[in-house]
């Protein structure tokens, strides 16, 4: 940021050309929340086949794979999302739900408990004892606000259930792939 003293040097040809820049980002921010706009309209709830479709890309891509049932993320929306599909898709009981922190030392461990607990519906005593990283252990110093929560579900046949679904989406792949015309089983 410029000193009072260096926006005076530059003078008037300083104001204008910050207010061109304020002018074009502001033109971009309107463009973008255009597009979002449009975006959001082009999904329309409620949605079933495609939720369930969704569920499994996003347990594929972040659940476990071995072990139990689980999903590991700092994402607040993503988890709000999965912990809507374990219940409405895979039809989870509420006492088959536990949850873990993995925050930094430092960190407010009960105000984040109180934050995931409302953000997933699962009550604070389902909570497990949260993972701390000590400082000075090499563990990535960008300290999420909310730290990280992991979801386990103590349901192994759920566990193949989903594992099932993955595994239907790359057997089936090419040929759903050919039938639209834009790959072939090659």
């Amino acid at each position: 940021m410029l000193t009072d003293d260096q926006k005076a040097r530059l003078g008037a040809k300083y104001d204008v050309q910050l207010r061109g820049a304020k002018a074009v980002q502001e033109k971009r921010r309107v463009e973008v929340e255009k597009i979002k706009n449009t975006a959001r309209s082009e999904i329309q709830l409620p949605i079933g086949y495609e939720f369930k479709i969704a569920g499994i890309m996003l347990y594929w891509a972040e659940g476990n794979k071995t072990e139990r049932v689980g999903i590991t993320n700092s994402d607040a929306e993503l988890v709000k999302f999965m912990m809507r599909w374990f219940r409405e898709v895979c039809h989870v009981p509420e006492k088959k739900f536990k949850a873990y922190l993995h925050i930094h030392s430092g960190q407010d461990e009960q105000n984040m408990k109180q934050f995931w607990s409302s953000v997933t519906g699962i009550p604070l005593y389902q909570f497990g004892k949260s993972h701390i990283k000590k400082e000075g252990t090499g563990h990535k110093k960008n300290i999420l606000y909310n730290g990280t929560i992991k979801i386990n579900i103590c349901d192994k046949n759920l566990l193949y259930k989903i594992l099932g679904w993955i595994e239907s989406f790359y057997t089936l792949q090419p040929r759903v792939l050919s039938s639209t015309g834009r790959a072939s089983d090659s």
